[in-house]
């Protein structure tokens, strides 16, 4: 059968739509043969900037990320830090006139922040998130000392889970 032997627009159109329904299906295969073979993209695998509205662009970025002045200066410090970058990063900051927030990012979207100031009328915080899992959780009680934040980063880093236990986050 040949297009010249059709004769009513109704069996043009069946073929058509029969056509295009293959090349559809067809389609469909390929894409999901691509898909399974370079893998699709998800959430953790955004890039900087491509965050969802109202979520920080800091913690798409795997790494240890300092911020000062409320937030108005970034420093990706370390793309992969060591307990001893964690620990001097830390120490080489003024907390008592200065107001930082040492974010450490284990995966992107998952993090442990550590910060504040020593100033008595501003206090220090520490700020759990995973948005992969949708949780976000900030200490009751706040940590107290340099070396506290130290120590929540630092377990945080190791993976070892006691910076959970040093302080109740919900």
């Amino acid at each position: 059968m040949n297009w010249g032997t059709i004769t009513t627009i109704g069996e043009k159109v069946a073929i058509l739509a029969i056509a295009a329904l293959v090349i559809y299906v067809v389609l469909k295969v390929v894409v999901g043969a691509l898909v399974d073979l370079f893998g699709a993209p998800r959430e953790d695998d955004q890039k900087p900037g491509d965050h969802p509205a109202g979520e920080d662009p800091v913690e798409d970025v795997p790494g240890l990320h300092v911020l000062s002045e409320y937030g108005e200066r970034h420093t990706l410090v370390d793309e992969s830090p060591t307990e001893e970058a964690i620990r001097a990063t830390i120490r080489r900051l003024e907390w008592v006139e200065g107001f930082h927030q040492v974010v450490l990012v284990t995966a992107p979207g998952v993090s442990l922040e550590v910060g504040g100031s020593l100033d008595p009328s501003v206090g220090l915080s520490s700020v759990h998130r995973d948005r992969r899992n949708r949780i976000h959780r900030v200490t009751e009680e706040p940590p107290t000392t340099v070396n506290d934040m130290e120590d929540l980063l630092v377990s945080f880093h190791r993976g070892d889970g006691r910076w959970e236990r040093m302080y109740d986050y919900t």
